[in-house]
């Protein structure tokens, strides 16, 4: 196979965007996926500004429906038995997005493929870098390339492909996935976030006639059986009150789905001839919303970056905006969980307490 410039390890939002923008701008790109996107995948509510992101690289039509719906409103349940609005009414940008992640990512990978980057899906990279010349990429395949750029772009569960890439977990975070079967008739579009003792809950509506709710608690505090777990999560669910209103009406689901959701960053992410992108580089609590802008503006700036002669130049400025990223994190982070006092006694905030205080002491 010929050298690429540019061997792309992941088709998420981060991955697929810089293949589309590197690609546009005539570089010679080698996009890899390890999955055909077949499978569900975990979808988020994404701010407004996520319309706005999508419109500066030309796809502004995975604003709409089949890849995402109107989410207008956020309820959170957090700090207080109150529920707290707030609504997209005024932001400039319009309503929030609820993203169904599979449709909306596979759309992503096709568009760089239209752009021009060699897209292989159902397969997987890995790197060895080489003194003196760019990383050799080798594919599942069997087939064998050079690139000048290795990009990581696995997300927040993948390795390091070979590349001397490490991370630093700033929690123990699992997210409990159950996807339920809206009834007929209209449906409430709001997003809804409640906290209970245990951890706390995301609902919402997807494009398809489907919900999804998320239960975000430790990694130890879910029980290792399959039916023991679907009991567990129900009896969590039971502890929510705005939550179990926007699922009124649904079917109880008869299993649940377990996925990394551990906050962390990339210690390692950046070397010669290599660096992470997206979740990859830094991925936020699923609290926060703006994991899916980041890695589209990590994509446009390291799109910026590739212009650069020295690569030297391009590995720091990415360390340094990781240090500065984590740091503004961390402090929103503890601010956040800290808000929160009605479970001290609780396993889960009694953990997360404690995480706030060391990410303070940063």
């Amino acid at each position: 196979m010929d050298p690429y410039d540019l061997a792309i390890a992941g088709a998420g939002p981060a991955g697929s965007v810089l293949a589309l923008l590197a690609a546009r701008a005539h570089y010679r790109v080698l996009l890899v996926e390890r999955s055909r996107f077949e499978k569900p995948r975990l979808g988020e509510t994404a701010p407004p500004e996520l319309r706005a992101a999508l419109a500066r690289v030309g796809l502004e039509r995975l604003a709409q429906a089949p890849f995402c719906r109107d989410a207008p409103e956020v309820v959170s349940v957090w700090g207080s038995d109150e529920p707290i609005s707030r609504h997209h009414i005024f932001s400039p940008y319009g309503a929030g997005l609820h993203l169904d992640r599979r449709a909306f990512d596979e759309a992503l990978a096709l568009a760089a493929r239209d752009a021009g980057a060699d897209v292989k899906l159902g397969c997987s990279a890995r790197f060895k870098a080489e003194p003196g010349s760019g990383p050799v990429v080798r594919l599942s395949t069997g087939e064998e390339t050079r690139c000048r750029l290795a990009i990581l772009a696995t997300g927040r569960a993948g390795g390091g492909a070979g590349l001397p890439y490490g991370r630093e977990y700033l929690d123990d975070n699992i997210a409990v996935t159950a996807r339920l079967t809206l009834p007929a008739g209209p449906r409430a579009t709001r997003t809804v976030i409640e906290a209970v003792p245990g951890g706390w809950f995301y609902a919402a509506a997807l494009p398809v006639n489907e919900a999804i709710a998320v239960f975000i608690t430790a990694a130890a505090l879910v029980p290792r059986a399959r039916r023991a777990r679907l009991r567990w999560w129900l009896e969590a669910l039971a502890r929510t009150r705005v939550v179990r209103q926007v699922l009124s009406g649904c079917r109880l689901p008869q299993a649940v789905s377990v996925t990394d959701a551990r906050a962390s960053f990339a210690r390692s992410g950046a070397g010669n001839g290599w660096l992470a992108l997206g979740d990859a580089r830094i991925a936020p609590d699923p609290l926060s919303g703006q994991g899916i802008l980041w890695a589209l503006d990590d994509a446009a700036s390291a799109t910026e970056l590739l212009t650069r002669p020295d690569w030297s130049d391009i590995a720091a400025e990415m360390r340094a905006r990781t240090r500065g990223d984590v740091e503004a994190y961390r402090s929103e982070r503890s601010r956040v969980y800290e808000s929160e006092q009605r479970f001290k006694n609780d396993a889960y905030w009694s953990a997360a307490s404690r995480s706030s205080a060391r990410a303070k002491a940063y």
